[in-house]
């Protein structure tokens, strides 16, 4: 645990929430650190009244500021949702700025809806590794989806309302001072000791069990990443773009069916691209491509779609030759457009545990279908192996391992 002074951002709309704010920034200097904080808040609304213990550091005006208006301008919008999302947007300029200065080692936002939709945009602008907590009355509600949280956030629920402070509140108040303060003593930021490989995977594939001991033994670090979703394929896609990895294998990559089909595990439109848009070597094969997570679960399901069903929470369908012709697609033209090197690895006799010879999902018409779309499309310079196998064959993973120096260079 770091003995240094940290310094924790505390994000609010001071106008409404400046008591339990100065609540978090009391505790945060009694624990010998340094608070900053950020008034995000549009109305002066029973504050301008009162002499305040704890002015803001960062007032509104600079706020405003950050988005090139001021104070005024902003409110003469008369349009609340345009308002506070201004608010939000020069709230995560100042505290992104702040970061790349190294002038935070954490932030904690406190609101209800209002406040919590500029604590979610300062947060969700920052990288994986920094601290960051989110205290709502909202937190739990259907109102605040996986589009607005940072990968690696909490999302802490007020049993109360902020309406000042009591008995109830002020204990939720302290957990959060003590967790951002706690959090920012025992980390730092992500920096690799060793070269990243970041390997894609889901629970019915092996590949992960093969290849990690290897390539640890090789002197690389392995990050896995099961990919179901935004907090899966999504959380994937954002720190790869954070420019930790040296090289991908992204064996998964089912969420294209998800995206494509409304199904409930998409993890983005952006899924399959950040590797390619930094140039960082990938090699990627079609693991779960036979089938995508139906919308909605079990409840939902509609008797006509052959069907899988996983556990109380996934349904899965087996997905169409169609679907995977226009996935396929997608494939290529997101690889086509990478900057660094690609190769394809494509297991002919099947793509996950669902999809063998005697598994729900069996699938050598899709097989055949979706490398007939790749040869098509993908442009020449990017190899296609292909393998009599299936992916969770032991001589898939021998194969990477064989090859895998000249493959994460030339790709």
């Amino acid at each position: 645990m770091s003995t240094l002074k940290k310094k924790i951002a505390i994000v609010g709309t001071f106008d409404t929430k400046f008591e339990e704010m100065g609540l978090i920034k009391e505790y945060v200097k009694e624990r010998g650190h340094i608070p900053i904080i950020i008034d995000a808040g549009t109305g002066y609304t029973g504050y301008q009244q009162k002499e305040l213990p704890y002015p803001p550091d960062i007032s509104r005006d600079q706020v405003a500021e950050a988005v090139g208006m001021t104070p005024k301008d902003i409110l003469a919008l008369n349009d609340d949702g345009k308002i506070i999302s201004l608010m939000g947007q020069g709230a995560a300029k100042i505290v992104r700025d702040l970061y790349e200065k190294d002038q935070i080692d954490g932030v904690v936002s406190v609101g209800g809806t209002m406040g919590t939709t500029v604590g979610l945009a300062v947060m969700k602008d920052l990288p994986v590794g920094l601290p960051k907590i989110m205290l709502s009355t909202i937190a739990m509600s259907p109102l605040v989806t996986a589009d607005f949280i940072a990968k690696d956030q909490v999302m802490m629920q007020m049993p109360c309302d902020l309406w000042g402070i009591n008995v109830i509140n002020r204990n939720s108040l302290m957990a959060a001072a003590g967790a951002i303060v706690g959090m920012a003593e025992a980390t730092s930021k992500i920096v690799p000791k060793k070269p990243l490989i970041a390997i894609t995977t889901r629970g019915h594939h092996k590949h992960a069990h093969y290849l990690k001991p290897v390539l640890e033994a090789k002197g690389y670090e392995v990050v896995i990443f099961h990919v179901v979703g935004k907090v899966g394929g999504g959380s994937y896609e954002v720190l790869v773009r954070q420019g930790l990895f040296t090289a991908v294998l992204d064996f998964v990559i089912g969420e294209i069916l998800c995206e494509l089909n409304g199904g409930l595990c998409a993890a983005g439109p952006t899924r399959l691209e950040a590797a390619g848009d930094l140039g960082i070597p990938q090699v990627v094969s079609m693991g779960s491509l036979s089938n995508w997570h139906w919308v909605g679960g079990p409840k939902t399901f509609l008797p006509e779609r052959q069907y899988h069903y996983h556990n109380p929470l996934v349904l899965c369908v087996k997905a169409t030759v169609e679907e995977v012709i226009k996935a396929g697609e997608v494939i290529a033209e997101k690889l086509n457009r990478a900057k660094g090197p690609v190769t394809v690895l494509y297991p002919k006799k099947g793509w996950d545990d669902f999809d063998k010879e005697d598994g729900v999902f069996y699938f050598p018409d899709g097989h055949i279908a979706l490398l007939e779309v790749l040869k098509k499309n993908l442009k020449p310079s990017i190899k296609i192996v292909e393998f009599d196998n299936h992916i969770n064959d032991k001589a898939f993973s021998d194969y990477v391992i064989a090859h895998f120096d000249e493959l994460i260079k030339k790709a």
